[in-house]
């Protein structure tokens, strides 16, 4: 496949509208493809093909090497005709598909490429086109394009893959962060708790392990204030990032207000402190070990007030590994976490989803979008 297939649009709004993508793959349709057998071989041709209709078709104008940063670690994840932000997939027969999406998590924000402009593009954001083949007379019988929204609403949500997720925080992040006034990088509450939250500091007495009371909520607004100023500058005297991260905890707890017995055990469960829904983490090395839950995927935390990884406020000190510093400070709901750093693993893992044959015969002949 030609190199100009692995380089992005100059932004996102260069990329061909969903819609117009049946337009320049219809003639496909009826085409002649004979399957191998083997399934690297089959799903390679096929992306050539593709690419070759989209070369055709004259492709967004490219990004310059300068304008634009590849996210993942060694691309993983990445779509392989990132111009289009497309992935392949040959689809044959029996009586369901198994989609397997590698190194993502398909239904998520987390970002993938991102531009100097401040624009960027996500995984959710990846366009999917099946290709059907007729096995019977060797040819192309439909082409389906389908989004991952439209995928988990019509068949389900993809399944979890069972990996260890770390938060990459790059050199580059960083410095922009150490490069600002405050020292401190912050976004809203989710919207979800915008309409509870509060901006008024009232010490209560609160045990630390109760559920969030909704009506005493910090915001993340005067979180910063009483808690992430004051944070920047302080020392986490200790050898070992565990050791460091329950040091953070115990100043986080100070400077709110919770008032701690000297020698008592901290709560050890998620989020940290569990009555103001904040989670708090060291960054001492490039990567944040994110532990039982992460908020790449959203998973409800609390029941009783539908409250999740989304909504859980991460608080993230950037700490020089060798003086034990606290140089910076991250404070963010969890839905914001994958939009201003990069989810990563130490493994490879996919996600898959069961589609039924049948969805894919009903269009045959046809070339679609999101039918």
């Amino acid at each position: 496949m030609d190199k100009s297939f692995k380089i992005p649009p100059k932004s996102p709004a260069y990329l061909t509208k969903a819609n117009k993508l049946p337009e320049i793959l219809i003639g496909l349709i009826g085409k002649e493809f004979k399957l191998t057998g083997k399934t690297r071989t089959d799903g390679s041709a096929i992306r050539k093909i593709i690419a070759r209709e989209f070369f055709k078709n004259e492709l967004p104008e490219r990004a310059m090497d300068t304008e634009f940063e590849i996210v993942p670690p060694r691309k993983k994840g990445v779509p392989k005709i990132l111009r289009e932000f497309i992935d392949t997939y040959v689809v044959t027969s029996g009586t369901s598909y198994n989609l397997q999406v590698w190194n993502r998590i398909p239904n998520c924000k987390t970002v993938l490429v991102k531009y100097d402009s401040g624009a960027s593009l996500k995984c959710n954001e990846v366009r999917y086109v099946f290709v059907k083949i007729d096995n019977e007379n060797n040819k192309i019988a439909s082409i389906i394009i389908l989004t991952a929204d439209y995928i988990e609403t019509h068949f389900g949500k993809f399944g979890k893959p069972t990996i260890k997720h770390q938060l990459l925080i790059s050199n580059k992040a960083r410095n922009q962060i150490y490069s600002s006034e405050s020292k401190v990088l912050y976004y809203p509450d989710s919207r979800k708790l915008s309409y509870y939250i509060t901006d008024s500091y009232d010490k209560h007495n609160n045990s630390i392990a109760n559920e969030p009371n909704l009506q005493n909520l910090y915001s993340i607004g005067l979180l910063v204030e009483i808690v992430a100023k004051k944070l920047v500058g302080r020392i986490l005297e200790s050898n070992s990032t565990k050791n460091r991260g329950q040091a953070l905890e115990r100043m986080t707890l100070e400077l709110l207000g919770y008032e701690m017995a000297i020698g008592k055990n901290l709560m050890g469960g998620f989020p940290d402190i569990p009555n103001q829904l904040l989670e708090v983490k060291v960054q001492d090395a490039q990567t944040v070990d994110l532990g039982k839950f992460s908020p790449e995927r959203e998973e409800v935390v609390f029941i009783e007030n539908n409250l999740t990884t989304f909504d859980v406020r991460y608080l993230i000190a950037l700490t020089d590994p060798k003086t034990g510093i606290i140089e910076g400070i991250v404070l963010a709901p969890g839905e914001k976490l994958g939009e201003i750093f990069t989810y990563v693993s130490d493994v490879s893992y996919k996600c898959q989803r069961s589609i039924p044959m049948s969805f894919f015969d009903l269009y045959k002949g046809q070339c679609v979008f999101n039918p």
